[in-house]
């Protein structure tokens, strides 16, 4: 780096790209700050084998945390150069990334953006009965679209048929014992381990269904519904987020396309629950292919709908310290 300033403000923005999310909120990643890079790695010690086979969503989860190494830059004023490289051999990085100071000032949807960072969560419980409106869905399509993320909406028989594969393959994968062990070890993590889903974040009782959708199950937390919203129908609407192909750097990608949805989500007021286990298991990922076509691979389903008016505020979840993700080199 040629100075002190351009170093100083990408360890900031690490720091920012902490809150970004990840599948069990295993943060798999890791950042290497060299004299004038900065490296983007996976940190194979967070890998999830048996949920998530392919690496796929090790690549969502980083992809999130650039983007919000991005957002977290523009809005202090620099450009990110990002070379994307998602090739491990030899201990590549997946991206490298080189600043310089921005000759354009700041837009809106960066500043929005930006400050949506540490508002965001995912929001497990039942949303409300207000439908969400095609114009803010085609908010959260056009901020994708950057990152070469398509958002389908899955309605009628589009969504049962994907509502039918949620509940295959929440039963298939209960069958494998490497699963349930692996969701006890990032559902259970020792005080101040900085990562994993706490009590707080999981809720109380059964798997939830809303209307027709079944989420994964996780051991039973704390947090619960909101008041008076059990007679209601949740009228959550179902996205899915599509690659350009399954190719690393895609993938990649798909997941910086995913943090734009996830914070214009934010912004918007809407809540949000990633889905990926449907995409875990082969059979169901194949049906969810055929809902969105062969041409662009599914990377991950979003249900998006408005919280209840009186539902508690969530708490943040927890984050490793930036000295346990930053290292620097000479």
């Amino acid at each position: 780096m040629e100075t002190v300033t351009e170093r100083r403000a990408l360890r900031e923005a690490v720091a920012r790209a902490l809150r970004a999310p990840s599948e069990h909120n295993a943060q798999p990643w890791r950042w290497v700050l060299g004299p004038d890079h900065l490296d983007l790695h996976v940190d194979p010690g967070r890998r999830l084998p048996f949920t998530d086979e392919r690496g796929h969503g090790v690549l969502l989860g980083c992809g999130c945390a650039l983007h919000h190494l991005r957002v977290a830059l523009a809005v202090r004023g620099w450009d990110a150069d990002v070379r994307h490289q998602p090739d491990e051999r030899g201990g590549r990085p997946l991206a490298r990334v080189r600043i310089h100071p921005s000759t354009r000032e700041v837009d809106p949807r960066t500043r929005r953006h930006a400050a949506a960072i540490e508002h965001r969560r995912t929001d497990r419980r039942r949303f409300s009965a207000r439908s969400v409106p095609t114009d803010v869905l085609e908010a959260l399509d056009d901020a994708a679209r950057p990152f070469d993320g398509v958002l389908h909406l899955a309605f009628g028989g589009d969504r049962a048929m994907v509502a039918e594969a949620m509940r295959e393959a929440a039963e298939r994968q209960r069958e494998n014992v490497g699963y349930a062990a692996e969701l006890q070890r990032w559902t259970h993590r020792y005080a101040g381990a900085g990562d994993g889903i706490p009590a707080g974040a999981r809720l109380e009782g059964p798997p939830p269904s809303y209307r027709d959708l079944v989420l994964r199950w996780f051991p039973s937390g704390t947090l619960r519904q909101p008041r008076g919203t059990a007679d209601h129908r949740d009228e959550s609407a179902l996205a899915i987020l599509t690659a350009v192909d399954e190719h690393p750097v895609s993938v990649l990608r798909a997941g910086e396309a995913l943090s734009a949805v996830l914070l214009e989500a934010t912004v918007q007021g809407l809540g949000t629950t990633p889905i990926t286990q449907v995409l875990e298991v082969p059979e169901t990922r194949a049906r969810l292919r055929n809902v969105v076509g062969a041409h662009r691979p599914p990377v991950v389903a979003l249900r998006l709908g408005w919280p209840e008016p009186f539902s508690e505020p969530l708490p943040a979840t927890p984050r490793r310290s930036l000295e346990q993700v930053l290292s620097e080199v000479d």
